[in-house]
């Protein structure tokens, strides 16, 4: 049934609309939603933005959508938006957002930035770039970000030859003493002496090159050290003064009851006892070695010695205890005895029976009526001291142990050191190559040095801030002018042979290898090692170049490969006889080896030379092609005049394994037992470099800046 009719306009007009509003709802809902098809229900789809001002869509702002830079591709309406640049050091995106300014900081420090310090992170902050081991400080030499220690704090020989890795020095320790905490001595080979000021370690000299074996302070002005050839040293204060020890005999240990009473053992029987008037030879009635004496005071000194010697002084006369009361007795050499008092003395033994037979070491407790055994381990052990009767460590090649007054137990592995101390909270191990740790009582602590080396195989530079050397152990080795930073290929072999480094942003490691795949040769590229040649057949022993595309590599069975810009290629030599060295200038190349070998490249081939020796020449170089030495076995030593080899005299019979200069009138040569010559552009001579280990490799950037490395050293001069 309809409704009324309308009475009026308005009445018309509002049941039009009230006819019209079901079609209004349905296209509204239609607005919202997609239509039902065969009656499926579909997904919303959303309204455009509405205009507040009663417009249509209103597009979002930058600041809306959360972005300050860049170009955005939808505004909501269909249009694009410019959120503008970022402030450096930000970048759009950089944090890792789109559209968003942000920065990514660096977590690590390149090559080029350093090794300590900081470094900027890129996002104007700082990234550390690490630390330095004692006793190195970050930039001490001047140069930024490099490890290093002050040129004043160097340990340097009388004549000027400086260690400079490792770091104080690699000297190997062999005796030491502490008066008190604030109060240490260590004494070993080629003379050393350092001492502890409560603080630090400080270079000492003492005025020989023997091996000093022992040290013992009375007071602080009154220190003794001992060693080989009846080496015998007092330090007053004034610094140490040899004396007449009476003996040719090494002397191997030095114990002072008082400033006036002074013992001293060494070799075939040697005991010597000074009372104030001057060292005596006392009878000790055996030729056997006496290793070691210490005593509680000067009526109870013991001394312990090879196969299983052990005497006593008593105040009135020496004494030989008896090691009946061990089953079958001790034959074994007893290297170290220690204590505490009278009923508080120890002593350490250990021996390698046979090739594969298991080591072992003990300690002995001894008692003037005999000794027994405390501790029996799987480890040879050579040194043992007492900080308390409940305090005792004993070390050897592996292991170290501590009795606690009950019982022996493992503290931890390690090098093999003596040991010496005040406190069981203050014991310190001193051994090879510098080695320092400090013992707090529970645990060990590395002081010095933490970077070591094994034999310096070659030294190279293009200046006196890119100098290079390499190592038996794998190590290549860079100084920046501050300090040498160690860089190491993963795949690095131990036995590195030759360096050549044309520019900072290409050097040339060579390598020996056990196998074909260990004939390599890498390339530093400023920033990385990459191997540039991979699996030569022969091992390669020397490397030298006048360019980065000049290179030559020399080797075994008469090997010889050529760097040009093509790369490497193998160039015959026609020689058999393994070549040790190389040296190259512009268009010319001179190799040399074993049986007198010497090769020469012309830029077209390789062709013998007459050498005149049959001997084994190991090392040459050359201030140009009309002026070149070459040396070797014996301390032979050849000189190229353009024409042909003259012999000329070295000097010296040691084996001469490097050669290096800066022209004609300044050249260098190295060898075994601490040789090193120097030719003036007349004549050979003789330079002393404090020390006696064999020098295997040198370099200079000119006449004062040289460098010598050899067995686990290298040296600077100045």
């Amino acid at each position: 049934m309809r409704g009324p009719a309308p009475t009026s306009a308005f009445d018309a007009t509002r049941a039009a609309h009230r006819r019209a509003w079901p079609g209004v709802l349905c296209l509204t809902v239609l607005s919202l939603t997609v239509a039902c098809i065969d009656g499926e229900p579909s997904e919303p789809v959303p309204p455009p933005p509405e205009n507040p001002d009663g417009g249509g869509c209103q597009p979002k702002t930058c600041q809306q959508l959360g972005f300050d830079c860049g170009e955005v591709a939808s505004d909501g309406c269909g249009g694009t938006l410019n959120c503008g640049t970022c402030v450096a050091p930000s970048t759009c995106g950089g944090g890792g957002k789109a559209n968003v300014c942000g920065c990514k900081p660096r977590t690590q420090c390149t090559f080029e930035e350093g090794e300590c310090g900081v470094a900027p992170d890129g996002c104007g902050g700082f990234v550390s770039c690490g630390t330095c081991p004692e006793p190195e400080v970050c930039g001490a030499r001047g140069q930024a970000n490099t490890c290093g220690i002050p040129s004043a704090e160097r340990y340097c020989t009388v004549d000027g030859w400086c260690w400079e890795y490792p770091l104080p020095h690699g000297n190997t320790i062999y005796g030491a003493h502490f008066r008190a905490a604030d109060d240490g001595w260590a004494v070993g080979e080629e003379g050393h002496v350092q001492h502890w000021d409560g603080t630090k370690w400080s270079q000492v000299t003492s005025g020989t090159l023997a091996p000093l074996r022992g040290v013992h302070a009375t007071a602080a002005n009154d220190v003794w050290a001992v060693g080989d050839t009846g080496t015998l040293l007092r330090n007053q204060g004034s610094g140490f003064q040899k004396l007449d020890a009476g003996t040719p005999q090494n002397l191997l240990s030095v114990w002072a009851a008082s400033v006036a009473d002074v013992w001293t053992v060494g070799a075939k029987g040697t005991l010597l006892r000074n009372q104030g008037s001057g060292f005596q030879k006392l009878d000790a009635g055996t030729a056997r070695d006496v290793r070691d004496v210490w005593g509680s005071g000067p009526n109870d000194v013991w001394m312990v010695g090879n196969a299983g010697l052990v005497m006593r002084h008593d105040g009135s006369g020496l004494t030989t205890v008896s090691t009946s009361s061990l089953d079958g007795g001790v034959s074994e050499d007893l290297y170290e005895v220690t204590g505490t008092g009278p009923q508080d003395v120890w002593a350490v033994t250990s021996d390698d029976p046979c090739l594969f037979c298991l080591d072992y070491g003990a300690v002995y407790r001894l008692t003037p009526q005999g000794m027994s055994q405390s501790f029996y381990g799987p480890d040879q052990l050579f040194h043992i001291f007492a900080a308390a009767p409940n305090h005792v460590l004993t070390v050897g090649e592996d292991s170290r142990y501590l009795w606690n007054g009950n019982t022996w137990r493992e503290t931890s592995v390690g090098r093999d050191g003596v040991l010496a101390g005040t406190a069981p909270e203050d014991v310190w191990l001193l051994g090879a190559n510098g080695l320092i740790q400090r013992w707090s009582g529970t645990s060990w602590t590395t002081k010095v040095p933490t970077r070591l080396l094994g034999e310096v195989r070659d030294i190279h530079g293009s200046s006196a801030t890119n100098v290079w050397a390499v190592d038996t152990e794998g190590n290549a080795l860079f100084w920046n002018g501050g300090g040498w930073r160690e860089l190491k290929a993963d795949t690095f072999d131990d036995n590195s042979e030759g360096v050549y480094t044309a520019s900072p942003t290409a050097t040339w490691v060579v390598f020996e290898g056990i196998s074909s795949s260990d004939n390599v040769i890498y390339l530093w590229n400023g920033t990385a090692f990459t191997k540039e040649l991979d699996g030569n057949a022969s091992s390669l022993y020397g490397i030298h170049g006048s360019s980065e595309t000049d290179v030559w590599a020399v080797g075994e069975s008469g090997t010889a490969l050529h760097r040009t810009a093509a790369g490497w290629t193998p160039q015959p030599t026609g020689a058999g006889a393994t070549l040790h060295d190389v040296w190259v200038s512009p268009g010319m190349a001179v190799a040399v080896g074993d049986s007198g070998t010497i090769m020469r490249w012309d830029g077209t081939a390789w062709t013998g030379m007459n050498s005149g020796t049959s001997s084994s020449l190991r090392t040459v170089w050359g201030s140009s092609p009309t002026d070149i030495w070459a040396a070797g076995a014996g301390g032979i030593l050849l000189r190229y005049n353009g024409t042909a080899w003259l012999p000329a005299s070295s000097g010296t019979t040691s084996t001469l394994n490097a050669l290096w200069g800066t022209g004609p009138a300044d050249v260098w040569a190295a060898g075994a037992g601490g040789t090193l010559l120097h030719f003036n552009g007349t004549q050979w001579s003789r330079v002393s470099t404090g020390t006696r280990r064999a020098l295997t490799a040198g370099w200079s950037s000119s006449t004062t800046d040289v460098w010598v490395g050899g067995d686990t050293a290298i040296f600077h001069k100045p």
